[in-house]
C-alpha cells in the first residue's frame, strides 16, 4: 500500500493536488487539511491510502494519521465509499465527526454535499463502536466517551439556529468562525455571536 508521499506541487484544485514524485506526477485526492498544506512549487508530504475498486484506482491524500485512520474505518460502513468518506473529511474535521458520532448528531453529517439522513445514522451507528476499539481518543484530541460541555454546547448552538431557520451548515460555518474568534463561549452567547454573522446588518 502507498502509505505516504512526498515532493513538490505542481497543480492544485479544492479536491485534488498532483505532486511530482521523482519525475511522476501522481494525482491525490486530498482532504480540506491536505490541501492547505500544499502550495504550488513547493515541498508536500501526505498520508495517503490507495483504493482499488470497481469504479477505479484512486490515491486519497491526509494531512496526518488520524484523518487516514478515520478515512479506513468510514469505508467500512455500508454504502460509503472513498469519494463519500473524503468528502466528509472535506466538510468536516476528525474531532467534528467523533463528536457527532458520540453525540449520535446525524444532522452535522447531513450537512456534507450528498450525505442524506440514512447514510448519516449509519455512520454514526457503524462508527460509535469502532471509534471506541480503534482508540481515537488521544489521536484526535477528542474524548469520544465525556460528552463534554462544550459538544453539548455546540449541539445546542446548532439545534437554536436550525430552529431559527437557518440551514445546518451555514450554522455550523458561523460557529467555527465564532469559535475560532472568540473561544469557547456559553451557549446563549454563541447563538448571539452566531447570529450577528448570519444576520449582519
Amino acid at each position: 500500500m502507498l502509505a505516504s508521499i512526498r515532493g513538490t506541487v505542481i497543480q492544485k484544485s479544492d479536491f485534488s493536488v498532483v505532486i511530482d514524485c521523482n519525475g511522476f506526477g501522481v494525482e491525490v485526492l486530498a482532504t480540506r487539511r491536505a490541501a492547505d498544506l500544499c502550495k504550488v512549487d513547493g515541498q508536500a508530504f501526505l498520508y495517503t491510502y490507495l483504493q482499488i475498486s470497481d469504479a477505479g484506482i484512486a490515491l486519497y491524500g491526509f494531512a496526518d494519521e488520524t484523518e487516514r485512520r478515520l478515512f479506513k474505518l468510514m469505508i467500512l460502513t455500508k454504502g460509503v465509499g472513498g469519494k463519500m468518506a473524503a468528502a466528509v473529511l472535506q466538510c468536516l474535521s476528525p474531532a467534528d465527526i467523533i463528536s457527532a458520532v458520540e453525540r449520535d448528531d446525524p444532522k452535522m453529517l447531513t450537512t456534507v454535499p450528498g450525505i442524506g439522513k440514512k447514510t448519516a445514522e449509519r455512520i454514526c451507528f457503524e462508527l460509535a463502536d469502532r471509534i471506541h476499539r480503534k482508540g481515537f481518543e488521544p489521536l484526535a484530541g477528542v474524548s469520544v466517551s465525556t460528552g463534554t460541555s462544550a459538544a453539548k454546547s455546540a449541539g445546542g448552538v446548532l439545534d437554536a439556529l436550525e430552529s431559527l431557520g437557518f440551514d445546518r451548515a451555514s450554522a455550523l460555518r458561523a460557529y467555527k468562525q465564532v469559535e475560532a474568534e472568540q473561544g469557547e463561549l456559553d451557549e446563549s452567547s454563541a447563538i448571539m455571536a452566531c447570529l450577528r454573522l448570519l444576520q449582519p446588518r
